[in-house]
């Protein structure tokens, strides 16, 4: 996986310059981010096929964790895009509680095999696991309970700045004649952690940014804003089938010959 970091890089530097775009309401910036996310999907295929193909014992939780990322990344952008299909919500919220319980097993392993050598050093590593476990069951509640969702999202923030701050002060662990501090450690994790806790911490510090009017919301100017409020309701399971047609479904049929029937009447 460290051979992508480079690529991951750069698409996070994409998903900034995305966000940035898109608050200073340029129609293209909502495009670069949704562009972003099939990137990362397409990244995770390419690991997840790469390991499957691979003649070695390949790690099946490690399997399950990049399939998990992909199909989050392809869900994320058809958000991002307004695409919306059926059980997608089940669908999204199976996939988040599956890396729940792939990071609660991480984080029982990680605290058995270095609980013995330094406790200390243990619970730091644990609480970076912790502090994913907390973003990702954030994710599952926001349409259900948002405010519990958010107050998870704040722990998880006030976790991993604690975590951080920890690590910086607590010295290495000597392991077989080496001395390892806690980034060289999670760096050697063989997942997706750092690139998880990225996503988040950017996520994160938007959010909070955005609160207290530092940043502006992200703009899309394609539909009015009422159609993307029904699509937040339909994907909250707030809005009813209507003859088989959520009702931003029929706004936008009604929406387009509206548009098209004014540019007809302009030509």
């Amino acid at each position: 996986m460290k051979k992508y970091y480079t690529i991951y890089y750069l698409l996070f530097i994409l998903l900034i310059m995305g966000a940035f775009a898109s608050m200073a309401q340029n129609s293209y910036g909502l495009k670069i981010m949704g562009g972003v996310a099939c990137a990362f999907g397409v990244l995770f295929l390419i690991e997840l096929t790469s390991g499957l193909r691979a003649n070695n014992n390949q790690d099946g939780y490690a399997l399950t964790e990049t399939l998990c990322l992909c199909l989050l990344s392809f869900i994320f952008a058809l958000r991002i895009f307004y695409i919306h299909f059926p059980f997608v919500e089940l669908l999204f919220a199976i996939t988040v509680l599956l890396l729940v319980g792939l990071y609660i097993r991480k984080m029982r392993i990680t605290y058995n095999l270095y609980l013995s050598r330094d406790r200390n050093f243990a619970l730091v590593i644990v609480a970076f696991q912790l502090c994913i476990i907390l973003f990702l069951l954030a994710l599952v509640l926001v349409p259900f309970t948002p405010g519990t969702a958010e107050v998870l999202g704040v722990i998880a923030f006030i976790v991993l700045v604690g975590d951080l701050v920890a690590a910086f002060l607590r010295p290495g662990l000597t392991i077989d004649g080496e001395n390892i501090s806690v980034f060289t450690m999670i760096a050697r994790i063989r997942d997706h952690s750092i690139v998880i806790v990225s996503l988040f911490l950017l996520f994160s510090l938007y959010t909070g940014l955005n609160r207290v009017g530092v940043l502006p919301g992200i703009y899309s100017d394609e539909f009015p804003q009422a159609y993307y409020k029904m699509i937040d309701g339909a994907s909250a399971g707030k809005e009813k089938l209507i003859n088989d047609k959520y009702p931003y479904q029929v706004f936008k049929d009604k929406y387009d010959l509206f548009v098209e029937h004014n540019n007809n009447k302009k030509q």
